[in-house]
């Protein structure tokens, strides 16, 4: 029997990207609630199986001895019990089924508010928002399964951005259709705040190699970002959108705008991350020979050419 790549949660964004890359070293079984109407059903080497995550029964069936499994399933808008369920399905069929190796993908953001400003995979979380939580919970069941036998790593992509992505979605249509004014003052006031934008293709890639790495992943975590681009920072994103959305480059220079101010406003807003210097840093993925395969300009690119066709067929 030859054993197989497995994506649970392979209809999702990310899952499109990873299986569109292609030249796999395994078969490649792509789990999905709903398959979608959109996919190449076709495409050599990729069975796609309908299966309820919450049907442990189901997925024993789809998963198979020797398989190694990545996890993008997340169940949005729903409670954090129900996730916990979902991760708990997913780890019991993966000892049940006797696959090689669990990959969870989980956020860089579960680190929440802490104070430091670089934030490496052994930073003290301190997960404040619902979301945060219930994604540091699931980190923990998933990290948990180690000493049942089950060979684990997570991975904690910064906010993934790409063609068909929502991170820049808001920016886009404000850029696009919104007032120059209220652009100028939002710009002036996040000024060169980092962005934390990650290419989709990366994250994909760093699911890949953490799923084929040849030695034991022993739960290790990795965080994967591109914050150590220099444009990645929101002057030089917006930058990128209004040159790629067609709109007139700003002739007024920003507003020199306190840093504190930002800092009050995010929060004021409940936001996690109030430092307006944090940085995410990749250095223990690198070390591992990950090789990077995008970059953040082209990353942006594509999510506005994807934006401006979406607008177009809508208009």
């Amino acid at each position: 029997m030859v054993s197989s790549l497995v994506i649970l949660g392979a209809s999702g964004f990310l899952g499109k990207c990873l299986i569109a890359a292609g030249n796999f070293p395994m078969p490649i079984k792509a789990l999905a609630r709903i398959i979608p109407s959109d996919i190449d059903i076709t495409q050599e080497g990729v069975t796609w199986i309908q299966v309820d995550l919450l049907n442990i029964k189901s997925l024993n069936e789809a998963l198979a001895p020797g398989d190694v499994v990545i996890n993008l399933a997340y169940m949005s808008g729903t409670s954090k019990a129900e996730n916990i369920c979902l991760i708990d399905n997913i780890i019991e069929a993966c000892l049940y089924s006797k696959v090689a190796r669990l990959v969870h993908c989980s956020t860089a953001v579960v680190v929440g508010a802490t104070m430091s400003s670089r934030v490496i995979e052994s930073t003290p979380c301190e997960p404040l928002t619902p979301y945060e939580q219930t994604k540091w919970a699931l980190e923990q069941r998933v990290l948990g399964a180690l000493s049942k036998g089950l060979d684990v790593s997570i991975l904690r992509p910064t906010a993934i951005i790409g063609h068909g992505g929502k991170n820049l979605l808001k920016l886009a249509k404000s850029l696009k259709s919104g007032s120059r004014v209220a652009s100028y003052f939002r710009a002036s006031l996040y000024g060169k705040r980092p962005m934390h934008l990650v290419p989709v293709c990366n994250v994909a890639a760093a699911l890949l190699h953490l799923a084929i790495f040849p030695e034991a992943l022993n739960g290790n975590v990795y965080i994967v970002s591109s914050d150590d681009d220099p444009i990645n920072n929101f002057e030089g994103i917006e930058e990128i959108l209004l040159h790629s959305l067609g709109q007139k480059p700003r002739s007024l220079p920003l507003l020199p705008l306190p840093k504190l101010l930002l800092s009050l406003l995010l929060r004021l807003l409940g936001r996690s991350e109030t430092s307006i210097t944090r940085i995410y840093d990749s250095d223990k993925l690198l070390s591992t020979n990950f090789k990077p395969v995008d970059s953040v300009f082209k990353a942006v690119t594509d999510f506005s050419d994807a934006f401006k066709n979406n607008v177009s067929r809508d208009s």
